[in-house]
C-alpha cells in the first residue's frame, strides 16, 4: 500500500494554495492581463491582433450566447471585412472561481492549446478548426478561438447512446488519431507538457481520489457493489504502481476525456471536442473510456470485442506492430477509467455534472468493470510487472 510522504503531500497542498492565490490575484487585479477572463469585454483590436488581422478589419462583435464549465466558452458574430467566418467559438478562463483554481492546478487550458497545435492544420482525426491558441504567462489564462459548429455538427450528453456502427467509425478515429503520434518523441520536445506530471499534482490527484472513493456515499452510491467500492481504493493505494504500469505501454497522444459530451457529430463521422486532459498515454485507454461511456451496456458487450479487433487492424494498417489479444486485456483493464471519472463526478454531487447524467455513468462504468473483472484485472497486471 502506497501512502503519500509528508513532503509530497505538503508539496501537493502548497501547489494547491499557490494556484488559489494567482487565481484570487488575476480576478482581482485585471490591468496588464493580455487575455480577457469574459466574452464581453473582447474588443474589435483585439481579437484583429489574435487573428493576425490588418487594423480596422474587424468592425463589431456581438457575443451570441455565453456560458462556464470547466472553461468558460461563448460564440461570436463577427463583421469583417477579413476572410473569416462570420461566427467564431471561444474557449476562455472559466467564470466560477474554484473552477479557475482546477484549470490552473491540472494546466487544463495550457494542455488544451498545446493539443491544438500539435493537432494542426491538417489533424488526424476532426476537430474543430483552430484559428487560434494563445496562452498569458504568469495569469495563466488561455484562449481558443475554434471553428463554431452549432450549424454543422450534432452534440449529445452520457445521456445519450451510440450505435454500433457510430462505434466502429468512433474507432476508426482513435485508430487515426493514436496512429499519427504512436511513439512520437515529440513527448520530450513541444508535447512535454502532456507527458509530465508533478510529484505535487499526482499526490493531489490522488488525495482527491481517496476523498471521493475511501467512502462512496454520493447520489449513485447505491449502484456501486460493497465489493467494487473496496477493489476501486487501487487509485489511490496503489496509484504509482498503476501509473508505471500504464506507462510501460506504448505511448501515443491522447484525448483523455472522450465522452459523448466531448464529441460531436456530423455525416462525415464523428469529431472530438475539449482537450483539456489531453495527455501522453496508452491509447487503448482512450477506446476503453468512450465506449464504455458512450454505448448501452447490453449492446456494447455484444460488439466490444469487434471494436477492438478493429482498431488493432487499423493500427496495424498504419504500419504498428500490436497483439490483438494483449490489447483486448488492456481494454478489459482500462474500463476502470472511465469508472474513476464517473464515480468521482457522482460524488461531486450537481458541481460537475447534472445528477441523472452522472447516474448513467456510473450505470454504464459498474456494468463495464463488472462484466470485465476490470480491478482484479488491473491488480494482476500491476502485480505481474512488479514481480
Amino acid at each position: 500500500m502506497t501512502i503519500p510522504t509528508p513532503v509530497a503531500t505538503a508539496m501537493s497542498i502548497g501547489m494547491g494554495v499557490r494556484e488559489a492565490l494567482r487565481a484570487a490575484f488575476d480576478r482581482s487585479i485585471g490591468v496588464g492581463a493580455d487575455i480577457p477572463l469574459k466574452a464581453e469585454r473582447i474588443k474589435p483590436r483585439w481579437l484583429e491582433q489574435v487573428l493576425g488581422l490588418p487594423e480596422g478589419s474587424i468592425t463589431a462583435i456581438e457575443v451570441l450566447d455565453e456560458h462556464s464549465g470547466t472553461a468558460a466558452r461563448a460564440r461570436i458574430a463577427v463583421r469583417s471585412t477579413a476572410d473569416i467566418p462570420e461566427h467564431l467559438f471561444l474557449k476562455l478562463p472559466p467564470a466560477n472561481y474554484l473552477q479557475h483554481v482546477m484549470m490552473n492546478v491540472f494546466g487544463m487550458g495550457i494542455k488544451e492549446t498545446i493539443a491544438y497545435r500539435a493537432l494542426g492544420d491538417e489533424p488526424p482525426v476532426r476537430v474543430p478548426r483552430c484559428y487560434a491558441a494563445k496562452v498569458s504567462g504568469f495569469r495563466k489564462r488561455s484562449l481558443l478561438v475554434l471553428e463554431d459548429l452549432s450549424e454543422v455538427a450534432r452534440f449529445r450528453t452520457v445521456l445519450d447512446s451510440i450505435s454500433d456502427t457510430e462505434a466502429e467509425a468512433l474507432v476508426d478515429a482513435f485508430a487515426d488519431l493514436h496512429a499519427a503520434f504512436w511513439g512520437t518523441d515529440r513527448f520530450g520536445t513541444d508535447l512535454a507538457p502532456l507527458a509530465e506530471r508533478t510529484t505535487a499534482s499526482i499526490q493531489l490527484a490522488n488525495l482527491i481520489r481517496r476523498r471521493f472513493l475511501e467512502k462512496i456515499n454520493g447520489h449513485a452510491a447505491e449502484l456501486v457493489p460493497a465489493e467494487m467500492q473496496a477493489q476501486c481504493r487501487i487509485f489511490y493505494q496503489r496509484a504509482p504502481e498503476i501509473d508505471a504500469f500504464w506507462a510501460s505501454v506504448p505511448q501515443t497522444l491522447m484525448h483523455g476525456d472522450p465522452h459523448l459530451g466531448n464529441l460531436y457529430f456530423t455525416d462525415a463521422g464523428p469529431g472530438f471536442l475539449d482537450w483539456q486532459i489531453a495527455t501522453a498515454g496508452p491509447g487503448i485507454r482512450d477506446v476503453a473510456y468512450s465506449l464504455t461511456a458512450s454505448m448501452e451496456p447490453e449492446l456494447l458487450r455484444k460488439v466490444e470485442r469487434g471494436l477492438v479487433d478493429r482498431y488493432t487492424a487499423r493500427l496495424e494498417a498504419a504500419g504498428i506492430d500490436v497483439d490483438a489479444e494483449r490489447m483486448w486485456t488492456l481494454y478489459r483493464a482500462a474500463t476502470t477509467e472511465f469508472y474513476l471519472n464517473a464515480v468521482c463526478t457522482a460524488e461531486a454531487s450537481d458541481r460537475m455534472q447534472p445528477l441523472e447524467v452522472s447516474a448513467v455513468g456510473v450505470q454504464r462504468a459498474v456494468a463495464a468493470v463488472a462484466a470485465h473483472d476490470g480491478f482484479g484485472l488491473l491488480t494482476e497486471l500491476i502485480d505481474a510487472r512488479k514481480n
